[in-house]
């Protein structure tokens, strides 16, 4: 018999190459085609790898290698370009064979045509283009051939537009010469459309008011560069003033392309005034130990503010001018302000004055007690002051507002007895007290009051109570009980031994000492409920009645076998 022992490694070497060779004959032969893209893959170790070729100005067709510029760029089959007015595009043509036709389409209608009878043609041609993008191919014949080289040509004869969205909207309609428009801090903005590239937009503001008697004026410009698609800029337009009426704004908007095309837009822009300032008062707050009280207000006008006056008389027109701006450009649209202002022991008035621009005027008049800024709000939540148990209360709530200075928090039964006192807070003056405190209630006796001591910082006490009656006893502890209703409701009567119950139950066999009937159930053991109880009590079911009958066969089989 002949050992093959010998033979395994260079048979196996043999099958190896086979397999080698058989894998590489099997991927097939590359052919060549000259119209294939220039990126192509091939094969290295069975991995794909990207070939990349440079890209060539002349391209291969199949009648031979063809180049087209416009405007004297070279443009890729397949590629496009843009320009202004109309394009100058020039072709060369380089074949084999002899060229019998070339015609050169635009939008797939014949442009001009060309029967050069020649290997080699070159020629160049306006073309009449409108505005927009258009298809552009070069068809060339030879006696084999044909090919069709396609390029579109991007006609962008007309400067960009805008079409603006605020403070006006144009919706591409022309321009109108003014608008109006209702307040004074503007945002200029839009969106952009050119089929080039917008490069540069500039908006300028050019103002002019008169003010103490002479003409003023000037302007504010900005420029954006390279803006994409929208453009925005915020504008603080000249209000119009009561001893005025000749002010102008006047929004001039420049656009430019990568073309050097410019499109200018100027219309002016009337500010208008119909509504009243606003004015409010956010804050008052009285000022211990001083008899002085603080009002913090905010007053707003969309188109400017003029003055802000405050008084302690029914007079407008007299007070002291927390703001007064005459000049145009510095004329705020919302503002805010503090004022201290000295109260008697009675009530005093305070009234507040804005005027805006144009000269119309919001009063309001506000009264200040000392006394009620000082006093507190006390606050007892009663859905959560309740019993904890009989004798127990918690009570929760907040006291707010005005000086405090200390909180006392105490349970009183129905004669009037004290049953307990809790300090929630004592000290500092502050306006803002949490409580939440479980106090004694100790009595039987009905209803039970919880009552709060809140001292102010004048030394006044003020106090705030609730009544619990014994039904919120009750339902606290309903609430605050664990369910188990499952367990107390298989709880049997009490009259059963509690010697008996499965918490003193011991260990069979520890029980009878190892004995014969040790293995036998403790029919004490079976506890509260057990089947035994059950039909004892006439309680039973098939189910239990089944359940005894099979614990007495068995026993019974056990001790006869035993």
């Amino acid at each position: 018999m002949m050992n093959t022992t010998g033979l395994s490694l260079p048979i196996s070497r043999l099958c190896m190459c086979i397999l080698l060779v058989g894998s590489t004959l099997g991927g097939g032969a590359v052919t060549t085609d000259p119209t294939a893209s220039e990126i192509r893959p091939f094969t290295v170790n069975n991995s794909f790898v990207t070939q990349s070729t440079p890209v060539s100005e002349t391209n291969e067709t199949s009648v031979g290698r063809v180049h087209v510029s416009v405007d004297g760029k070279h443009v890729v089959s397949g590629g496009n370009i843009t320009t202004t007015d109309d394009p100058r595009l020039s072709f060369n043509v380089t074949a084999q064979s002899q060229i019998t036709l070339i015609v050169l389409r635009i939008d797939g209608r014949t442009y001009r045509s060309y029967t050069p009878n020649a290997t080699n043609y070159s020629q160049s041609a306006t073309l009449e283009l409108q505005q927009g993008a258009h298809a552009v191919a070069v068809v060339t014949k030879t006696q084999n051939n044909v090919s069709e080289y396609n390029l579109t040509v991007i006609e962008d004869s007309a400067p960009p537009t805008i079409q603006l969205t605020e403070p006006i909207s144009v919706d591409g309609r022309p321009f109108g010469d003014s608008y109006d428009v209702d307040r004074s801090r503007v945002e200029i903005a839009g969106t952009l459309q050119d089929r080039s590239n917008v490069t540069k937009v500039s908006i300028k503001h050019t103002y002019q008011y008169s003010y103490a008697g002479e003409t003023e004026g000037g302007q504010e410009q900005v420029v954006i560069r390279n803006p994409n698609d929208s453009v925005s800029v915020p504008v603080h337009l000249i209000p119009p003033q009561q001893t005025s009426t000749e002010t102008t704004n006047q929004i001039a908007i420049t656009l430019h392309d990568r073309f050097g095309q410019v499109r200018r837009y100027e219309f002016e822009l009337d500010v208008t005034d119909d509504a009243q300032p606003e004015i409010d008062i956010t804050d008052i707050e009285a000022l211990y130990p001083t008899s002085k009280v603080q009002v913090d207000f905010s007053v707003g006008d969309a188109v400017g503010i003029r003055s802000v006056r405050v008084t302690k008389t029914d007079n407008p027109n007299l007070g002291r001018h927390l703001l007064l701006s005459r000049d145009p450009e510095q004329q705020p649209v919302e503002a805010e302000f503090t004022h201290t202002l000295s109260v008697g022991k009675g009530a005093s008035t305070v009234t507040l004055v804005a005027v805006d621009t144009s000269g119309q005027q919001r009063v309001i008049r506000r009264e200040l007690n000392y006394s009620s800024l000082i006093t507190p709000d006390t606050r007892i939540d009663v859905q959560r002051t309740r019993f904890r148990s009989e004798r127990r209360v918690r009570a929760v709530g907040n006291i707010t507002e005005g000086k405090i200075e200390r909180v006392r928090v105490e349970t009183v039964a129905a004669n009037g007895t004290v049953l307990d006192i809790q300090t929630v807070h004592n000290g500092t003056v502050v306006s803002h007290v949490e409580m939440n405190e479980t106090l004694r209630a100790g009595t039987n006796i009905y209803p039970v009051r919880v009552r709060v001591r809140t001292l102010d910082a004048t030394g006044t006490e003020h106090l705030d109570s609730v009544s619990l009656s014994q039904s919120s006893v009750t339902q606290t502890q309903v609430e605050t009980v664990t369910p188990q209703s499952t367990t107390t409701q298989r709880t049997p009567p009490s009259t059963r031994p509690a010697s008996t119950t499965s918490s003193q139950a011991t260990p069979p066999a520890s029980a009878n000492n190892g004995s014969l009937f040790g293995w036998l159930p403790d029919f004490d053991m079976l506890g509260s409920g057990s089947v035994l109880d059950s039909v004892s009590a006439g309680e039973s079911s098939p189910a239990g009645m089944a359940l005894l009958a099979g614990i007495l066969g068995i026993s019974i089989f056990l001790l006869l076998r035993f």
